[in-house]
């Protein structure tokens, strides 16, 4: 798939493509989510390499697992017209990790008559990236990922005050299955969490 390039002074095709992770890349990967998730004040910039690397961590434990079960995927974009477009984090240095996402089966709640569902989570495009639809691409992959576990739906959680993400859930089929309560509501964040299902 080709996107015009975010930058308008720029005449730039961006080529999408759409692969498993692999350890390789997960620096790129945690900098995209300390980013997205971690919305710091100026002065306490200095905690993001901090975040990084637990995050780092925590994926590449899941991605040693190897679980038939789960997949975190990377968006890359390739520009066919600009040299040297990777950044530090990047594996390969003719590719642009814009986005990410994970999916994996969760269990469902003990009161269920279901037993499992596929859950995506941690879905983040890179800033510079955003609005040229690969989250919609993402979710897309997602949704056929889970369909060849055999599975007719997926879930996700949002936060009711995140208007953009909801948007973009909106956008995709995604309904509201719940609302939970926030107990941030006692500390600072007011914002309860919504559950949303999409069948597929």
């Amino acid at each position: 798939m080709v996107f015009k390039s975010v930058d308008s002074n720029a005449n730039n095709n961006l080529q999408l493509t759409i692969d498993p992770a692999d350890l390789a890349d997960t620096r790129a990967i945690s900098s995209i989510l300390a980013q997205s998730f971690y919305n710091l004040p100026e002065f306490a910039h200095w905690v993001y390499p901090f975040i990084q690397v637990t995050i780092n961590e925590d994926l590449r434990y899941r991605l040693r697992s190897r679980s038939p079960l789960y997949c975190c995927l990377v968006a890359k974009l390739a520009n066919h017209n600009q040299e040297g477009i990777a950044n530090e984090y990047n594996s390969d240095s003719n590719l642009q990790i814009a986005g990410t996402v994970e999916i994996a089966l969760r269990s469902a709640s003990f009161w269920s008559n279901e037993r499992h569902y596929p859950y995506i989570s941690n879905l983040a495009v890179n800033i510079n990236y955003r609005r040229l639809g690969i989250g919609s691409q993402l979710l897309a992959k997602c949704e056929q990922i889970a369909a060849d576990w055999g599975y007719q739906e997926t879930r996700l959680h949002v936060l009711d005050s995140n208007q953009s993400a909801k948007q973009l859930y909106r956008y995709n089929g995604y309904q509201i299955l719940q609302i939970e309560a926030s107990w941030g509501k006692f500390w600072l964040d007011y914002s309860p969490r919504l559950l949303l299902k999409k069948q597929i």
